[in-house]
C-alpha cells in the first residue's frame, strides 16, 4: 500500500500526464504534426517528480525531453532553467505547462527553449519545422475550479503569512489552530479556511500516527513566490533611500537596532558570492529614526537613480519571526523572495544558489 505521501506523488504525476496530453492534443489540432508522446516514470518516494516523457516528432524523426512544470512564473522559472541547464547540458529540453504568458515566452524564445502550454502556445524549432504560436489566452476553467480559486484563502495577503510560517516552521502544521494564528498574526478564522484551502490542494496531508504533514514544498514554495510581489510584498511598508557611503552602512552593528538584512546584502553574506550593490533592511518603525541618523541615509532627489539604494521595510510579522540562519539576517526564505522578484539579473544565480543551500 501507498503511503500518503506516495499517492500524492502518484495523483500530481496523472495530472501533470493529463496536462502533457491536454497541450500536445492541442499542438496536434492547430499544426498536424501528429506528435506522440512517450510516458516514463511517475514518481520518486517521498519526493514529488515531474513527469518524464519524451515528444516524438514523425515529420523529423526527432525526440524531445518534456520537462513538465504545472505553473511556469517569474518566481520559479530561473530555478528551473537552471535545473534543466544543470541535469541534461547536452539534451534538448521542452517545457510544458498549463500556460505560458507572453513575457516568460519570449525569454525562453532569446534562450531558445522550446515550450507547449495547453493553451496553444508554442515554439517549437526543429528543422525543417518551425512553430511559433503565441497570443493564445489561458483556458477557461471550470465553474468548480473558478469557485476554489475565488474562494481559497491560502495566497491571500494573510494566508501568505500563515503558508510563510507553514515553509519556515513546518512542525506548525500539527499545533493547535489558536497557536498557527498567532504566530502567523492572523485572525482565527483566516487559519481554519487556509489550512482546508491546502488540504483541497494537496499541500497538506494526513501521514498515519505521525499526523499531518506540509506535502509537496516545491510546488507550495512556487505558488507562494508567485503571489509575493502583489499579497505580501506590495502589502509592507517600505520607504527608499540612499546611502553615499555604501561601506559605513554595511559596517552598523544593525542588531542594535533590532533589524535584520534582506536582499543582496544578506545574499552575500550568507553565501559570499554575490557583492550587494542595493541594499534592503527590515526593521521596527521605532528604530528607523535612529537607524537613519546612524547609517547616515538621505532621501533621494526628484528624478534621481541612486547609485546605492537603501530600502528600508517593515516586516510582515513580529521582527523576531523573520531571523534568519545568520546572525543579523533575515530568514533564507525572505532573502531569497527578496532575490526573484528584483530586476536585476545579477540576483538569479544567487538565488537559486541561496535556493539549494537553505531552502531545499
Amino acid at each position: 500500500m501507498f503511503n500518503n505521501i506516495e499517492q500524492l506523488g502518484i495523483m500530481n504525476a496523472m495530472d501533470e500526464k493529463d496536462l502533457v496530453g491536454a497541450a500536445v492534443e492541442e499542438l496536434n489540432r492547430q499544426t498536424k504534426l501528429r506528435a506522440e508522446v512517450n510516458y516514463l516514470g511517475r514518481y520518486l518516494k517521498n519526493t514529488i517528480k515531474e513527469v518524464d516523457a519524451k515528444l516524438n516528432l514523425p515529420m523529423t524523426q526527432t525526440t524531445i525531453n518534456i520537462e513538465c512544470k504545472k505553473w511556469i512564473n517569474k518566481a520559479n522559472l530561473p530555478r528551473l532553467l537552471a535545473d534543466i541547464k544543470a541535469h541534461n547540458p547536452d539534451v534538448q529540453t521542452m517545457l510544458v505547462t498549463d500556460y505560458i504568458n507572453p513575457n516568460i515566452a519570449a525569454q525562453l524564445k532569446e534562450l531558445e527553449i522550446q515550450f507547449l502550454d495547453t493553451a496553444g502556445n508554442a515554439f517549437i524549432n526543429q528543422v525543417p519545422v518551425y512553430i511559433d504560436i503565441q497570443g493564445k489566452k489561458p483556458i477557461k476553467p471550470s465553474i468548480d475550479v473558478a469557485m476554489v480559486k475565488q474562494m481559497g484563502k491560502a495566497f491571500k495577503p494573510k494566508g501568505m503569512k500563515v503558508v510563510f510560517m507553514l515553509l519556515t516552521h513546518p512542525e506548525l502544521v500539527n499545533a493547535p489552530m489558536r497557536t498557527i494564528a498567532n504566530t502567523a498574526e492572523v485572525a482565527l478564522g483566516t487559519v481554519k479556511q487556509v489550512m482546508d484551502d491546502l488540504i483541497y490542494q494537496g499541500f497538506i496531508v494526513q501521514k498515519g500516527d505521525i499526523g499531518k504533514v506540509v506535502a509537496n514544498t516545491k510546488a507550495l514554495l512556487d505558488k507562494w513566490l508567485d503571489a509575493y510581489p502583489a499579497n505580501m510584498q506590495a502589502k509592507l511598508n517600505q520607504t527608499l533611500f540612499a546611502t553615499d557611503n555604501p561601506e559605513q552602512l554595511k559596517a552598523i552593528n544593525i542588531a542594535e537596532f533590532g533589524g535584520y538584512w534582506g536582499g543582496e546584502f544578506a545574499a552575500q553574506r550568507y553565501q559570499h558570492y554575490l557583492k550587494a550593490k542595493d541594499f534592503l533592511i527590515y526593521l521596527e518603525p521605532e528604530q528607523k529614526l535612529a537607524f537613519l541618523n546612524a547609517a547616515r541615509l538621505r532621501k533621494p532627489t526628484i528624478n534621481e537613480v541612486p547609485n546605492y539604494k537603501v530600502m528600508i521595510v517593515e516586516p510582515p510579522f513580529e521582527i523576531k519571526k523573520i531571523q534568519g540562519n545568520l546572525t543579523e539576517l533575515a530568514h533564507p526564505l525572505l532573502v531569497y523572495a527578496n532575490l526573484v522578484t528584483s530586476t536585476d539579473p545579477r540576483n538569479m544565480d544567487a538565488a537559486k544558489r541561496l535556493y539549494d543551500e537553505y531552502l531545499t
